[in-house]
């Protein structure tokens, strides 16, 4: 049963990406720009920060603030039809929040970034068990789920980016994605590094873009436990949006995304996400994003169960310092 408690994990870090920076933006996959406008500036006269002087054109670009701290939580809701769940299947909620702390690399113009999960809740519905785990109440942590979390919610690791936002390398967890008997403590370098590049990753056009203005960006990540992934994502930027008094700029999105099957744990097909989200183009940074997602997805490799699911993913920036 332990597969099945960590995929809806695994899945909650893999979209990320949906609400995901990629400054490699002359790629010829990264994006295809169709906007009224192809040839606007950097910036216009008379523009208000990244905003143009007509307060709808907007450039969109995501970077990491040195001397800031993020908190973000990504909380996850997962149904899945499981034949050993019986017939209501299994249903799973999920948040975890995650500390980013950017500061400069000694003796270099890169940047240092030191990730640490600090809160882990999980409700679970199967097969006429319900389970609870919250990281910070011992009294709310049954035996199962305590196992398959192990110490995820202390884990740290080490991040560098160039002075332009690029990702460099990670180092924390060096276990790497271990089979299950690691549990959730077994994520590694690699799971993170994913992470922290899907966090920016939307293959922004590097001019400014008119509200209804579309782009294409594509992905391919690559995770030991869910072996190869490929995401293609067709963004459209709707225009600014007030948020709590905010100015924010409003993309919605819809893409697919499929697994090469060689993953050791999890493995997927026919999937279909759409969502929305609010970036503030002034921060660099996705302030919230919603999107749903349906696949079928394979747990236990060549042996494991084939199943329909359907998730829902709320990602959010808590707090900026």
């Amino acid at each position: 049963m332990k597969l099945y408690i960590i995929s809806p994990i695994l899945f909650g870090l893999v979209t990320l990406a949906g609400c995901s920076k990629s400054n490699d933006q002359d790629s010829a996959n990264s994006q295809k720009l169709e906007s009224n406008d192809k040839e606007n500036p950097l910036v216009s006269e008379n523009s208000e920060g990244p905003w143009s002087a007509d307060g709808q054109s907007v450039l969109l670009k995501a970077k990491w603030i040195r001397g800031k701290s993020y908190v973000f939580r990504q909380t996850t809701n997962m149904e899945m039809e499981l034949p050993i769940a019986g017939p209501e299947g299994s249903k799973t909620k999920m948040s975890m929040d995650f500390n980013v702390d950017v500061s400069d690399k000694k003796e270099s113009e890169n940047k240092k970034m030191s990730v640490r999960f600090t809160k882990v809740k999980m409700e679970m519905s199967m097969a006429g068990q319900n389970m609870v785990y919250d990281s910070e109440d011992p009294e709310k942590q049954s035996a199962l789920l305590k196992n398959a979390f192990g110490d995820f919610a202390n884990q740290k690791f080490e991040a560098e980016f160039d002075k332009d936002d690029n990702f460099l390398s990670v180092d924390g967890n060096a276990k790497g994605a271990a089979p299950a008997a690691a549990g959730i403590g077994g994520l590694g370098n690699e799971e993170i590094g994913n992470m922290l590049k899907q966090l920016g990753d939307f293959g922004f056009p590097d001019k400014v873009v008119e509200p209804d203005a579309k782009w294409q960006h594509g992905q391919e990540l690559s995770m030991q436990q869910m072996g190869k992934m490929k995401m293609t994502i067709d963004y459209i930027y709707k225009g600014p949006k007030d948020h709590k008094g905010k100015k924010l700029a409003e993309i919605v999105f819809q893409g697919i995304a499929d697994s090469d099957g060689e993953g050791v744990l999890v493995s997927f097909k026919d999937s279909k996400m759409s969502g929305t989200m609010l970036f503030d183009p002034e921060l660099g940074t996705v302030v919230q994003s919603n999107s749903s997602v349906d696949m079928t997805m394979s747990i236990g490799g060549e042996l494991g169960a084939e199943m329909d699911t359907k998730t829902s993913s709320s990602y959010s920036l808590i707090s900026i310092d």
